[in-house]
């Protein structure tokens, strides 16, 4: 039989058992587990360009809602998805679907798009050309090195006429699929804020959008842009994403639809350079879109 001070320590032990138990399982959850946005806690957003126009809009159009929005800038892609997996962030607003999708397939994520905002060109600029016709054979061009926008960098030079991918080239497009041979123009594959800086030195870069305003480019002076509006450019819908647990967030449902605020968009548009294709699509939509493209990744 056993002790009333015994029967104590066994009910104590048996609790804070119970509490290890409980506090192991939500470290180990995965990005799918509870929702991190709580009631009371800021939504943290992670963006490219924080100070642009588009932004200090949307930081108004939040908190005449009374929505406590953040917002964290970031100086590249890598770190964004991350943080939206392990809970430092609460949603991010940078990428593409195709972006989105990769990142998922490497990592075993399943972060969704909440809300879409536009489709954006992906231009070639020159700093030393005005026309594509007058960059010689051989000359380098910089291009972003993160897969998904290397990949579409790539067929904006073959539509340019500039680089020769392939035959069976899928969405996903690397030096591999280059046929070099029939090349017009190598390529130099680096950080995607660096094609900016690489400019003056180089034939030409393709630049992705979140550079552009920052640089001082206009976008009316590319040599070329793959077509924004096309059935084909569906991939690179940008879109505003969370972690799956946190899709039916009250709050967060409210901030995505901020995003089609016509006070927001005109701000976008106006940083863009008027280049911005906007997108009018569902959650359900979006993900539809997700999942196809990310069966294309096999």
């Amino acid at each position: 039989m056993t002790s009333l001070k015994g029967l104590k320590a066994l009910i104590i032990a048996l609790v804070l058992a119970l509490s290890v138990t409980a506090c192991s399982s939500g470290t180990a959850a995965s990005p799918g587990g509870a929702s991190t946005a709580e009631p009371g806690k800021p939504i943290t957003i992670g963006v490219v360009g924080a100070s642009q126009d588009q932004w200090t809009v949307f930081k108004k159009l939040a908190d005449a809602q009374g929505l406590n929005v953040q917002l964290q800038n970031f100086t590249d892609y890598t770190t964004e998805n991350p943080a939206v997996s392990n809970g430092s962030l609460t949603a991010n607003q940078f990428q593409h679907i195709l972006y989105l999708a990769q990142y998922n397939k490497d990592n075993k994520a399943d972060l969704v798009p909440l809300a879409a905002t536009a489709i954006y060109p992906l231009a070639l600029y020159s700093k030393k050309y005005t026309k594509i016709e007058d960059i010689p054979a051989g000359a380098q061009i910089a291009v972003p090195n993160d897969e998904t926008n290397k990949s579409r960098a790539l067929h904006v030079l073959a539509e340019a006429k500039l680089v020769t991918l392939k035959a069976g080239t899928g969405v996903i497009a690397g030096e591999e699929n280059i046929d070099t041979a029939a090349s017009k123009v190598t390529v130099a594959p680096m950080d995607a804020q660096q094609t900016v800086t690489a400019l003056p030195s180089i034939a030409g870069a393709v630049v992705n959008n979140d550079f552009v305003a920052d640089a001082g480019l206009d976008p009316k002076t590319a040599l070329f842009a793959d077509d924004a509006a096309s059935e084909a450019a569906q991939p690179y819908i940008n879109v505003f994403v969370v972690r799956k647990a946190d899709a039916q967030n009250a709050d967060l449902q409210k901030v995505a639809k901020l995003f089609s605020e016509k006070e927001f968009r005109d701000a976008l548009s106006k940083d863009s350079g008027n280049s911005a294709v906007f997108v009018e699509k569902t959650p359900e939509e979006l993900q539809k879109i997700l999942a196809d493209v990310t069966a294309q990744l096999g």
